[in-house]
């Protein structure tokens, strides 16, 4: 039981980091990026109900 726990914390953690880094990713591809933007960049957070 500890272990599944460990695993899921771990697993969330490693999901927040991603976001993050796809985040600062983006803003960096927008600043370097020529000219102006024809579509938004689209924003990967998905909302946990409840």
């Amino acid at each position: 039981m500890k272990q599944l726990l460990e695993r899921a914390k771990r697993s969330r953690k490693t999901q927040r980091l991603r976001q993050l880094l796809d985040r600062a990713i983006d803003g960096v591809r927008d600043t370097l990026a020529p000219g102006p933007r024809l579509q938004p960049v689209p924003v990967r957070v998905k909302r946990r109900k409840g």
